[in-house]
């Protein structure tokens, strides 16, 4: 059984056509919106120390992670700080057992490109998570295309896997208006974008063995974000901790 958003379009997936066609008379605040997330990409921190795939331990738990720019780092120097790496940690120490994972991870990764990918690198994966969405927010991926390319995602990974229990858990996206300022109507057509393509993930996790879809961790009170409080470390702990709980709970 699949987690839901707080906030969820309920509208089926097969009349979505018409809210896709809306949606994309905002493409043009949202290419301005992908623009600067380019630029703010290419200017933060990213981790500088040699990347660690391996936690030593009994009969390891194998994972891979596949994502866009959390997956890459975005915003911390370290390896150890990432949503990656402490998911990792945290899934280690809950099971006791050894912990060996795999990265896909690229800034502008979408979903359909990492539908294209030759190998998903799934062999002897037992849990796989999918941190995707900002680019495809920002690029107006429609809900038919989101929904094809998370379903053959996830079949690609189990079969690779070869494993009947294989798990896939795919996040909700982050709330990517809280991230900058951001004028009042680009962030109504964001949050839209945001909220459409989640509400697409729940119903394909309803409907497909072994995956979950599982929300992205609230830092609001309300309706109050106090962007003081924000930092990437903090994003990156918080987000790890609610994959390897909801991983634990499955």
């Amino acid at each position: 059984m699949s987690s839901a958003p707080e906030t969820r379009d309920r509208t089926p997936l097969r009349g979505r056509r018409l809210t896709d066609a809306l949606h994309t008379l905002g493409r043009p605040l949202l290419r301005i919106s992908f623009f600067l997330y380019q630029v703010e990409v290419r200017r933060n921190l990213y981790p500088r120390d040699p990347l660690v795939t391996e936690h030593e331990g009994i009969d390891p738990l194998r994972v891979l992670f596949a994502g866009d720019v959390a997956a890459s780092g975005h915003g911390v120097l370290s390896h150890g700080l990432t949503v990656v790496t402490r998911t990792a940690d945290a899934l280690s120490a809950a099971t006791g057992r050894g912990c060996s994972w795999r990265v896909i991870a690229k800034t502008d990764l979408t979903m359909a490109g990492l539908a294209a990918r030759p190998s998903l690198s799934a062999e002897g994966v037992e849990l796989a998570f999918l941190l995707l969405g900002i680019p495809d927010v920002l690029l107006v991926t429609r809900s038919e295309a989101w929904a094809r390319d998370l379903l053959a995602v996830t079949e690609r990974i189990q079969r690779e896997s070869g494993l009947r229990a294989c798990r896939v858990i795919v996040s909700g996206i982050p709330p990517l208006s809280d991230f900058r300022p951001i004028r009042p109507a680009v962030r109504r057509v964001i949050d839209r974008q945001v909220d459409r393509l989640n509400a697409i993930s729940v119903e394909v996790a309803e409907r497909t063995p072994g995956l979950t879809f599982v929300p992205f961790p609230s830092w609001r009170i309300g309706e109050m974000y106090v962007k003081q409080m924000f930092s990437w470390k903090t994003m990156h702990e918080t987000w790890a901790a609610t994959l390897a709980e909801a991983a634990r709970d499955r």
